[in-house]
C-alpha cells in the first residue's frame, strides 16, 4: 500500500514559523555579524531537532521529584524511566530512561535548584580525577572541578548499575548522557565513565549550559574518547529586538545578553571546555546555531568565551525556547 504521508512535504511548525521568517531571520543575521560569528558554519533542521529533543529530557530531570515512590506513571520525553538516581547530602538527582524507538538508554541529570547545588557549584578547586568511585583511570593530571566530581560520584554506583541492567537486557543500545548547568557538568563525567566501562557501547552526549568541568587534559580526554561527532555542548545567547525599523530590513536595533554560566569556572585558574561548541543565538532556529570549534583542543576564541561572564541570567534559564524545568512527562 502506497504511504502518502511519507511522500507528503513535512509541514512547518507553528516555531518555525515564527522563528524562521525572514525578519527574525534578518535580525539574527545582524547579531551573528555584530558577535562576529556570522562566518561560522551553522546546523542542520535533524541536528537542530535532535538538540531540542535531548533539552527535553534535560528540563524534565528538574520536574522528577526524587527519591519518589515507584508506581507514579511518569514517563521522560515520553519514554521508560527505568531508574532514579538520588543523593540526599548533595542533593544529586538524575534518572535513566529507554527509548525503545530510537534503541537509546538516556541518562539525564538536573541541574542546580537547592542551596546544596550552589555549594557544589562554589566548591571549584580543580583536584584529581576519582578513580575509586568510578573504577576507571584518567589521564595523568586529569583535574576535575571538586563540586562537579562529588555530585557524580555519589550518583555513579547507582547510574552505572542502571544502566548495565539495561545494557544486558538491550545490547546494542546507544547511550546518551544529558544535562543543564550544574547537570551538564554531570553528564560529561558520566559519558567519560560509560564509554570507559563499555568500550564497546556508542555513547553521546547533550550538554546545556555547562559550566567548565575540568582542566586542559580532562576537555582533550573527553575530545578523544567521546569525538566532536558525538558531543553536543550547547550555548544559548538571545538577542531582544527592542525595535525594527522596516525597509528590506535594512536598520535593526538589537539588545543582546549570553548565558554567562558556561564561562563561570575561568580559564585562570585552569579551567577548560571540552568539544564543539553549538552557540544558540536568537532566534532559535537551526540558521542562528553557529558551530564554534577551533583548532587544537582549546575552546574557540571566537565562540561564546569572548563575552564576560555575568553569570546566571535569562539566557541560562530557556534554551530553545524552553524554560529550563519544563516536565516532559507523558
Amino acid at each position: 500500500m502506497l504511504n502518502l504521508a511519507s511522500k507528503l512535504p513535512r509541514l512547518p511548525t507553528l516555531d518555525q514559523i515564527i522563528n524562521q521568517g525572514p525578519i527574525p531571520q534578518a535580525a539574527g543575521e545582524f547579531g551573528a555579524a555584530t558577535l562576529g560569528v556570522a562566518d561560522k558554519p551553522t546546523i542542520s533542521q535533524d541536528l537542530y531537532d535532535d538538540l531540542v529533543h535531548y533539552f527535553k529530557y534535560s528540563s524534565t530531570a528538574y520536574a522528577i521529584i526524587l527519591p519518589g515512590p515507584s508506581f507514579i506513571p511518569v514517563r521522560p520525553n515520553g519514554q521508560k524511566l527505568c531508574g532514579k538516581m538520588f543523593d540526599l547530602l548533595t542533593d544529586s538527582h538524575g534518572y535513566v530512561a529507554r527509548d525503545d524507538t530510537r534503541k537509546e538508554i538516556i541518562v539525564a541529570f538536573r541541574g542546580s535548584v537547592t542551596p546544596a547545588n550552589f555549594v557544589t557549584d562554589a566548591l571549584g578547586a580543580l583536584v584529581d580525577w576519582d578513580t575509586k568511585s568510578t573504577n576507571v583511570i584518567a589521564p595523568p593530571e586529569t583535574k576535575v572541578h571538586f563540586g562537579f566530581q562529588n555530585a557524580w560520584r555519589v550518583v555513579c554506583a547507582k547510574t552505572m548499575a542502571l544502566v548495565t541492567s539495561e545494557l544486558a537486557a538491550h545490547p546494542g543500545y546507544t547511550i546518551v548522557t544529558a544535562g543543564h548547568s550544574l547537570g551538564g557538568a554531570m553528564a560529561a563525567l558520566a559519558a567519560v565513565t560509560l564509554q570507559m566501562t563499555f568500550p564497546t557501547a556508542q555513547v553521546k552526549m547533550y550538554t546545556y549550559g555547562q559550566p567548565r568541568t575540568g582542566n586542559a587534559i580532562l576537555a582533550a580526554w573527553i575530545n578523544t574518547l567521546i569525538g566532536p561527532e558525538r558531543s553536543f555542548r550547547g550555548v544559548y545567547i538571545y538577542f531582544f529586538i527592542s525595535s525594527i525599523s522596516r525597509s528590506d530590513c535594512n536598520s535593526l536595533s538589537v539588545v543582546h545578553s549570553n548565558d554567562g554560566v558556561p564561562t563561570m569556572a575561568p580559564r585562570a585558574l585552569g579551567f577548560v571546555h571540552h568539544g564543539t561548541e553549538y552557540w544558540a543565538l536568537s532566534p532559535h532556529s537551526p540558521q542562528q546555531t553557529r558551530i564554534c570549534n577551533a583548532a587544537g583542543l582549546e575552546e574557540d576564541p571566537h565562540g561564546s568565551m569572548k563575552i564576560p561572564t555575568t553569570g546566571i541570567n535569562p539566557a541560562h534559564l530557556s534554551y530553545f525556547g524552553i524554560f529550563y524545568m519544563t516536565p516532559y512527562l507523558i
